[in-house]
């Protein structure tokens, strides 16, 4: 039987899997307070992260309080700004938008059925809150509004953005948007922007590296909203930026920022890894927020060392003998 560049690849990886050895925004509320305990387990049957990395375990009441602390900014926001929002508060998020009630309620309702697909993902219980508070989401109708807000409070320079998600040190985490034209592009930044937001209140402190956050939030927003012929879309802009870099990751896995064209191939990438072992990405997201460096999470979490796995990945995207470029 023939066996696509997609089959063979599997098939390579999967030896590899079972075969032996093979950002903080300024904010007023930095210092807010927050409780000391030590976090339970955020994963189900999984151990918890070291209690020094680990988000504390907030009471009802200190949740409680957490809220009314984002709401605040959200009013104080408001009022600098002055432009009124209309709040849609929902089980984890407080989404604060001056469009439609019907597009405020369909696009609150798209953040919530994100979260359960991460939970879900992460192994996270039903019903827990992971957030501190809840996910504080601004949409605006104009892009001028956007920029201002983020220019008057997140204190950031946003020309030529959409969205952008601001995770404070304290735990506290705000993203800010505006209502793009063209509806499942901004469905898509809303979901992508979003997941960073989870992605950093994820069993510990511990920021995961640029290459595997922003390709988690670029499968997550692929899957949740779908759109015809844009994964192919993806790949093939992955294969063709490799080629135009010698077939070469160059910094991928160093970079503090991804660069532009490394966005669609760490899509790619995240998807790989996702398809070829589900639950050894898991282990290697878990070992990357329990302090391990992200090569060591690689090898002895998702159990395929760096220099395997790209070269299989590679022949999944149609490439062949793909470097990893510098891992240090």
């Amino acid at each position: 039987m023939l066996m696509t560049n997609r089959g063979l690849a599997f098939a390579a990886l999967a030896v590899v899997l079972c075969g032996g050895a093979l950002l903080a925004a300024p904010t007023s509320y930095d210092h807010a307070a927050s409780s000391g305990k030590s976090t339970k387990t955020t994963t189900t049957g999984v151990p918890p992260p070291p209690a020094d990395l680990a988000w504390p375990e907030l009471t009802d009441d200190e949740q409680e309080q957490s809220v009314k602390l984002l709401k605040k900014m959200a009013d104080e926001a408001q009022a600098k700004l002055h432009r009124p929002l209309q709040l849609y508060e929902t089980k984890y998020f407080l989404f604060y938008t001056d469009l439609s009630a019907r597009e405020g309620k369909n696009w609150s309702g798209l953040l919530d059925r994100m979260y359960a697909r991460l939970c879900e993902t992460f192994g996270v219980p039903g019903g827990k809150n992971i957030w501190r508070g809840k996910g504080l989401v601004f949409v605006f109708s104009k892009p001028e509004d956007y920029l201002r807000f983020e220019s008057e409070i997140a204190h950031t320079p946003a020309k030529g953005t959409a969205g952008m998600c601001h995770s404070v040190s304290n735990g506290l985490d705000f993203i800010a948007f505006y209502r793009q034209p063209d509806e499942m592009q901004f469905a898509h930044v809303l979901v992508h922007e979003s997941t960073h937001g989870f992605v950093h209140r994820y069993r510990s402190k511990v920021f995961v590296p640029s290459w595997a956050n922003e390709g988690l939030a670029e499968v997550i927003a692929t899957d949740l909203v779908p759109q015809r012929g844009h994964r192919d879309q993806v790949k093939t802009a992955a294969r063709e930026a490799l080629q135009q870099h010698r077939n070469s990751m160059e910094d991928f896995f160093t970079a503090e920022h991804i660069q532009g064209w490394q966005y669609p191939v760490a899509q790619m990438l995240c998807e790989f890894m996702i398809t070829a072992g589900k639950k050894n990405y898991v282990d290697f997201i878990n070992g990357i927020k329990d302090g391990l460096s992200w090569d060591e999470a690689m090898t002895t979490r998702y159990k395929a060392p760096v220099d395997r796995l790209v070269p299989v990945f590679g022949q999944w995207l149609g490439l062949k003998n793909l470097s990893p470029g510098t891992k240090e």
